[in-house]
């Protein structure tokens, strides 16, 4: 812990503006999304499937549009460009408390999905990357403690506050605090970068030539399993809940654990990353995942819930450090927004496709635990998969 304490005591400003852009984005994730599940397809009629089509379209939407935004971050300051994304945020939190239809449904999902889930990830992390290159893991985890506190505390605050307050005015307290949580970021970011060594630029594959290197295809199959599977599930919870019979009120206080399991790994595995690097730890980040979807799979009594989301749990924090840091060391640091931004759109299509995908096969009657066999049986060939190409990632290792 010396290592993260020096690292607090001399950079707290530049990693508590990464912490807080982090923790804003959790009203565009879907955990904080779902809860407001039944209420939206109440007002606008919609079953599971049709409620994850709508979710489905517009994730795929923000995918896109993430591939092309997300590159303007190699082109500003950072500084302008969270407060370009915190304005959209706000906006999408108003649509989504003020919206009627589901036209305007889509819409709102449209813009979470794009400021919260990706841009404002893209922005907390890639200025991260770039500015702590020789203790990149430790910083990241550090960073995304914030996304690990909003998950603990905004699920039973959201439903305490839909009981009080009805679940449109959640979304405007939302936006509020989105304003004011962007004003004291931007506070803490520094006006230049002191003390900390400059990345030099390093040529990386960019657009079409990065979908041909073959360190993509060697990756992608594991990157791409918890962004389909745990949202998916986090999507589909109350058909979750129904079927396993397990109590929303457990569920929403087991977020606690779910959120002190991610904060433990991610402070847990940023060392390792700085110390061996993430390509040697790339096959193991999904043996808690294959935990989790065997949980579903098999397990019906109410312990089941805090196994499955500190499963999933352990899974994220791992991926929230592990990724940004992969890709700084195969590609380099020097464009790390153009690269990750291509990367995290096909992450974004992974988590529009999931919930479409699962609430079809649950209007057709096939439970989600027999989705969750099908996630243990990719898992588990994945982690084969990720083994057998360790010694070939570790080859283009660049920093």
């Amino acid at each position: 812990m010396g290592g993260y304490f020096s690292l607090l005591s001399g950079h707290w400003r530049p990693l508590g503006f990464g912490l807080l852009l982090m923790a804003l984005s959790c009203f565009g994730q879907t955990f904080f999304i779902a809860l407001f599940n039944g209420e939206i397809g109440a007002v606008d009629h919609l079953s599971a499937g049709a409620l994850g089509a709508c979710y489905a379209a517009a994730t795929i939407g923000s995918a896109f549009t993430l591939r092309r935004v997300g590159r303007w971050l190699d082109l500003m300051s950072v500084r302008r460009y969270a407060l370009g994304v915190a304005a959209l945020l706000c906006v999408a939190c108003i649509v989504m408390g003020a919206g009627r239809g589901w036209a305007v449904l889509i819409l709102s999902f449209y813009l979470l999905r794009l400021a919260g889930q990706g841009l404002m990830v893209h922005t907390a992390l890639t200025g991260t990357a770039r500015r702590f290159p020789q203790a990149r893991g430790k910083a990241l985890g550090l960073v995304s403690l914030g996304l690990s506190g909003g998950e603990a505390i905004l699920p039973g605050a959201a439903i305490g506050l839909i009981a009080l307050v009805g679940w449109r005015n959640v979304w405007f307290i939302a936006a509020f605090i989105v304003v004011l949580v962007t004003g004291l970021a931007i506070l803490l970011l520094p006006a230049r970068r002191s003390g900390v060594r400059q990345v030099l630029p390093r040529p990386v594959p960019g657009g079409a030539a990065l979908w041909r290197d073959p360190r993509i295809y060697m990756t992608m199959p594991a990157v791409l399993a918890g962004p389909f599977f745990v949202t998916g599930f986090f999507f589909q919870q109350t058909s979750l809940l129904a079927e396993k019979h397990w109590p929303i009120t457990l569920w929403a206080s087991m977020f606690v654990a779910y959120a002190v399991a991610r904060a433990a790994s991610m402070l847990l595995v940023g060392p390792v990353i700085d110390r061996i690097g993430a390509a040697r730890v790339l096959p193991v980040f999904l043996i808690p995942l294959a935990v989790a979807m065997a949980t579903i799979a098999f397990v019906r009594s109410n312990w089941g819930v805090p196994v499955f989301l500190i499963a999933t749990g352990v899974t994220n924090g791992i991926t929230a450090t592990l990724l940004t840091a992969l890709w700084a060391e195969l590609f380099g640091a020097a464009r790390l927004a153009e690269v990750r931004s291509s990367v995290e759109s096909a992450n974004v299509i992974a988590t529009a496709l999931s919930p479409i995908a699962m609430g079809l096969l649950i209007d057709a009657g096939v439970p989600l635990a027999n989705q969750a066999i099908i996630g243990l049986l990719y898992v588990a060939g994945t982690i084969m998969l990720v083994s057998l190409s360790r010694k070939i990632l570790q080859s283009y290792q660049q920093s």
